[in-house]
């Protein structure tokens, strides 16, 4: 038993135990039947089993099954995987005999007209006659069974079998059919079965399934995206390692942000493809475009990234719900991906050319909703920055909203999508220029680190006065700061005025600010207040005609290379 799975089962301790007392009265000569609800990654197949080891350790036979939805069109399906694992357990030619049997009458009743099921009397005989020691039948993924063996498991728990016959029917609530979610509750009403439902951990179980303490933040964090349920727990801690501490589910929700060369567990992945590989192709175009706008989905916006007419988009998103991919939002006529995880999975699979243009059908919807920035700069960041003339505005202004929410990482990541939009697209406005400048000021000043300020100068310009936009290359602008000056040609500048203008203390404090310092180490090195160092920094902007840091940084830059 492996680390991972042996905690997946300590967690779950509660619900095994339970699951063992039906083997415990099994042995009285009783039939026992558990209905095992759970929705996907809560643990049910684990869980499945350790139950099974159990079992067979007590000398039980375990005979397992696990529905599949492309066989719907083979009455009792279920009971035919019964039946033959049971043929190859059989230790009697007698009891071969009798499954071999049983198994031609289903493939008989396959081929009758009205497309039956076996005789459930034959079933429950024979399971009377040749259950001695113990039987635990699994059946797993019931919701996605055929009507045939719904009909048997219903005939089990209205008439059970006089044996030791444990059964356990495992199913997804959210995806059960009605027919299903009938016979269960009928069950339930005659006392002929229990139903354990596996909720989402609570914080102490999850902790102890991380391996951390429950007061670590990154625990709470995990737990809350996670939902509580142990697979997506345990991928979100491999996929995202202290990434997530902090950070609302949008963090993954928006899809940016993930390391490089994150990727799905292999466990998650086989688990989530496993559900895409039945969907058909309406089905799977409208989930890669739902990937694409992410939340908040319904119809009209979907059918236009699609690419197919409204009503296909609202039937095939109904569809979608009741395949338990998407969930209704509380409160609100929109639907969103049952998980991040489930997201991240369906937009990985589909091709990066549709992708692309995927999103920018996405930025169409959203612009004409009135969309706030924040909410398109992801789609622009991923549909090629620059190829409309408005993308670096848009990013800007979702800089400026991170800025005000405190976010600087954030801010410098939509100001360097803004200059690669603007180096695809040409040369910005004065105003654009103004804002990204003094956005990209703001995160020097909160950081203290002058890389995108120099960059974004560099490719920019200061923003100080009409034509100071670049309409040169990136390439010549980057020149202009970073190449040696011409004594002469420097003097010969337009509107650039020397640092010779500023009193000794502003000089000393502009020679500082060039070297990245914010006001508050500034002021830390000379012994004065911060206020006393902004106060000298206002009256030099005023004295030089310049209005940003941005902007004094390069006049000190320039000024030391104009001395000889």
């Amino acid at each position: 038993m492996t680390r991972g799975r042996a905690r997946t089962d300590t967690v779950r301790r509660a619900e095994l135990e339970r699951l063992r007392a039906v083997l415990d009265e099994v042995t009285s000569g009783r039939q026992q039947v558990v209905d095992l609800a759970g929705d996907p990654g809560s643990g049910k197949s684990r869980l499945l089993t350790a139950l099974a080891e159990d079992a067979a350790d007590r000398g039980f036979t375990v005979l397992r099954a696990l529905a599949d939805p492309t066989e719907q069109g083979l009455p009792g399906s279920l009971f035919v995987q019964i039946l033959r694992s049971w043929i190859g357990l059989a230790d009697r030619a007698g009891l071969r005999d009798e499954l071999i049997a049983l198994l031609r009458r289903i493939a008989d009743s396959a081929e009758a007209p009205t497309g039956g099921c076996p005789t459930p009397e034959r079933l429950r005989a024979l399971l009377e006659q040749h259950t001695c020691r113990g039987l635990l039948i699994v059946l797993d993924d019931v919701h996605a069974a055929d009507p045939g063996s719904i009909a048997l498991i219903d005939d089990l728990i209205r008439w059970p079998a006089r044996a030791p016959l444990a059964m356990v029917v495992a199913h997804r609530p959210r995806q059960t059919p009605q027919g299903l979610r009938t016979v269960l509750a009928r069950g339930g009403q005659l006392g002929t079965t229990r139903r354990i439902e596996l909720r989402g951990l609570d914080l102490a179980r999850a902790a102890e399934l991380l391996g951390l303490p429950a007061t670590d933040p990154r625990t709470r964090a995990l737990h809350r995206d996670s939902h509580g349920n142990p697979l997506y727990l345990l991928a979100l801690a491999r996929v995202c390692p202290g990434r997530l501490s902090g950070r609302p589910e949008g963090s993954l929700a928006d899809l940016r942000g993930l390391p490089p060369d994150a990727a799905l567990p292999d466990r998650l992945s086989r688990h989530l493809v496993t559900e895409l590989a039945v969907l058909a192709p309406l089905q799977r175009l409208v989930l890669a475009a739902a990937s694409v706008l992410g939340t908040e989905l319904d119809s009209h916006g979907v059918a236009v990234v699609a690419g197919t007419t409204e009503d296909e988009a609202c039937r095939t998103l109904d569809e979608l719900r009741r395949l338990d991919l998407l969930r209704p939002l509380a409160g609100r006529p929109h639907s969103g991906f049952r998980h991040p995880l489930v997201r991240w999975l369906v937009y990985d699979g589909t091709d990066d050319c549709w992708r692309a243009d995927a999103h920018r059908r996405a930025i169409e919807v959203l612009t004409e909703r009135g969309a706030p920035a924040e909410r398109i700069a992801p789609h622009i960041e991923r549909a090629t920055p620059g190829l409309d003339p408005r993308d670096a505005a848009v990013l800007t202004e979702a800089a400026g909203t991170a800025l005000r929410a405190g976010d600087t990482d954030l801010a410098g990541h939509w100001l360097r999508a803004a200059l690669a939009a603007l180096g695809r697209h040409g040369p910005a406005d004065e105003r654009l220029t103004r804002r990204l400048l003094a956005a990209a000021d703001e995160v020097a000043a909160r950081t203290g680190s002058r890389g995108l300020l120099a960059e974004a100068t560099a490719r920019l310009g200061d923003g100080d006065g009409p034509g100071a936009v670049a309409a040169r290359p990136p390439a010549r602008a980057a020149a202009a700061v970073a190449a040696p000056a011409d004594p002469s040609a420097a003097g010969a500048q337009a509107g650039d005025p020397g640092l010779d203008l500023l009193t000794g203390r502003e000089r000393e404090i502009a020679e500082l600010v060039g070297t990245g310092l914010r006001s508050r180490e500034i002021a830390d090195r000379l012994g004065v207040s911060a206020r006393t160092v902004e106060v000298h920094i206002a009256r030099t902007y005023r004295k030089l005609g310049i209005g940003s840091r941005a902007a004094l940084v390069r006049l000190v830059v320039e000024e030391h290379r104009r001395v000889p």
